[in-house]
């Protein structure tokens, strides 16, 4: 069993020298990178379990937590949090819960640690075969409401805007995209227009979700090819079936 595990923390003190020795003895591919580090972004990039060992100065870079929090929403990172009960507290102002792959306090037991990478590894493993869905709703609400009815079978994103859409598409892939109808800014077709511009993106299944049903909307999309249109006040078992059946080859 192999798996790639980034450690981040301020230096390579003896505590964090012991646990990258224990992981590589263990099978694991672990490498460290400080804090301070200039290139820290292509570290992360390059690793998909992150190990942040927490102590004042990390916990005062607030943009690599912002960093990490979304890299975890975008791109699937496992983040695994290693400090104190009162590190965990502070980090939740920038990263709660719903981000985390697992929280360990000091001192580490090793034994736990281990475990709790090989279940990751695993639950990584099998997210590889999901087929992924991003969501894009400028309702945040809304967002995180569908994202809970479907990661259990799906691998979910999120984004709130279309440029954060199309940000996520440059580098991610998406077997279907569930798009807002009516969103400030730009507009769900004007979204739609903008996916399908570009080459990456273009061949992706997009459904509306919209509270609009009357002829004139679907009519002006029609050129646009969406896969098909779904009322924001569907509830979750019917949303579940639909999405079941889209990637069954049904016509919605």
């Amino acid at each position: 069993m192999t798996d790639s595990v980034l450690l981040i923390s301020k230096a390579e003190g003896f505590m964090v020298n012991a646990i990258k020795a224990k992981l590589e003895a263990d099978g694991f591919m672990c490498s460290f990178c400080s804090t301070e580090s200039a290139n820290i972004n292509q570290r992360i990039d390059e690793k998909r379990i992150i190990l942040l060992y927490l102590d004042e100065s990390v916990l005062g870079k607030t943009d690599l937590l912002i960093y990490l929090r979304d890299k975890c929403n975008d791109d699937d990172l496992k983040l695994i949090l290693i400090g104190s009960p009162s590190d965990f507290n502070l980090i939740s102002n920038y990263i709660s819960d719903n981000f985390l792959a697992g929280k360990l306090e000091r001192p580490i037991d090793m034994h736990v640690l281990l475990k709790l990478l090989r279940n990751t590894h695993t639950i990584a493993t099998e997210n590889e075969d999901k087929k992924s869905i991003l969501i894009v709703d400028d309702d945040v609400t809304y967002l995180r409401t569908i994202r809970d009815w479907l990661k259990d079978k799906y691998n979910v994103y999120m984004a709130n805007s279309g440029i954060q859409a199309l940000t996520w598409l440059a580098k991610n892939h998406a077997d279907l995209i569930l798009l807002d109808y009516m969103m400030p800014v730009a507009t769900g077709p004007e979204i739609l227009e903008m996916i399908r511009s570009e080459e990456t993106s273009r061949d992706i299944p997009v459904i509306f979700l919209t509270s609009k049903s009357d002829k004139d909307s679907v009519k002006g999309v029609i050129h646009l090819k969406p896969q098909g249109y779904l009322l924001k006040t569907i509830n979750m078992a019917m949303l579940r079936s639909e999405i079941a059946r889209f990637f069954d080859g049904e016509t919605l």
